[in-house]
């Protein structure tokens, strides 16, 4: 098949398993799929004088397994330009590892990035520097993809940090709505108002228990108290389930109250839940001096704008008339 102006052999075309000698010389191609001579008996393989500038790793490990299963067996490139670059690594390797594999070795070109034409023993001499410089390479192209990879995860992670606790509603929301999981939030509210305050602190637990309470109970306002109705386990869905199932959610703001993530937790999921009824559904009373710029940003943020409708507590019947007009009016 020498001078047939062949510029490509099938991918379906393999040659006969009789043939020992073939003769492809003079020709347009420029790459060789391994499967056409995986069943040869080849002993020669003529590919002078085309266009190949490279060899797949595929057909060298071809060319190594045709030489294992016939040791007579070898592949003339003579004529053939390959490029001297990393993409060839191991078709230049091969050549200068493996040179009883090729003839002509003396006739073959090499062709720098830099378009300088090499010999078989410059290209072999120039070889050790070539692969240092595309071990660098790969190394330094390993090294920038972590980098980016690494930046582009924590970039997810922070836009999933930002909007935390609006995809944490979002979820317990849809998980109603689309009936999944074994315990469904209640999204109907049940009660009047969950009350969300700092625990640890006493004077805000007395005010709570000695004074507010017994003004619900006595206004037959219902409640949600976590550290009384939350049967343990699950606190996040617990505090979902209540926000939910509350009308209003009454918040006793303190000095300390966020220093519970889960009063953060519980804060946010309520300013989420106004978002989704388009009403007001938290009920903020101070009840001691709070400097703001303390706040989580976004509990700041939220509180700065709605100053107007905040209320200070003061055991008088003025604070009382506002409290409950604040639970009872669902505008």
């Amino acid at each position: 098949m020498e001078n047939c102006y062949i510029e490509d052999i099938p991918v379906e075309f393999k040659f006969p398993k009789s043939l020992k000698n073939i003769n492809l010389s003079n020709n347009k191609i420029n790459y060789i799929r391994p499967s056409s001579t995986r069943q040869t008996n080849l002993t020669y393989l003529n590919l002078s004088f085309n266009k190949f500038t490279g060899l797949s790793d595929e057909m060298c490990k071809e060319l190594k397994r045709l030489k294992s299963a016939n040791p007579r067996f070898v592949v003339n490139f003579k004529g053939n330009d390959f490029y001297f670059i990393c993409t060839n690594l191991r078709i230049l390797s091969l050549l200068a590892k493996s040179p009883h594999i090729f003839v002509d070795l003396k006739d073959i070109k090499f062709t720098t990035e830099s378009h300088l034409v090499l010999r078989y023993n410059e290209m072999v001499a120039q070889l050790p520097r070539l692969t240092q410089n595309c071990l660098i390479k790969e190394n330094f192209s390993f090294v920038l993809t972590t980098f980016f990879t690494h930046l582009l995860c924590l970039l997810v992670l922070a836009v999933f940090f930002h909007y935390r606790w609006k995809l944490r509603y979002l979820y317990f929301i849809g998980q109603r709505r689309l009936h999944i999981g074994g315990r469904l939030v209640n999204y109907n509210p049940q009660v009047d108002v969950f009350i969300t305050y700092d625990e640890g602190e006493p004077r805000v637990r007395r005010i709570l228990k000695n004074i507010i309470l017994p003004f619900l109970r006595e206004k037959n306002i219902s409640y949600i108290l976590g550290e009384v109705d939350f049967p343990g386990g699950d606190m996040v869905s617990h505090i979902s389930g209540a926000i939910t199932g509350a009308r209003k959610t009454l918040v006793l703001l303190s000095e300390d109250l966020f220093f519970d993530h889960y009063r953060e937790y519980e804060m946010n999921l309520a300013i989420m839940r106004e978002f989704n009824v388009r009403g007001q559904v938290i009920v903020p009373v101070f009840v001691e001096r709070v400097d703001l710029n303390t706040y989580p940003p976004e509990v700041e943020t939220y509180l700065r704008n709605q100053l107007h409708r905040c209320l200070v507590f003061r055991n008088n019947q003025t604070f009382w008339t506002l409290l409950q007009h604040a639970i009872r009016n669902d505008k």
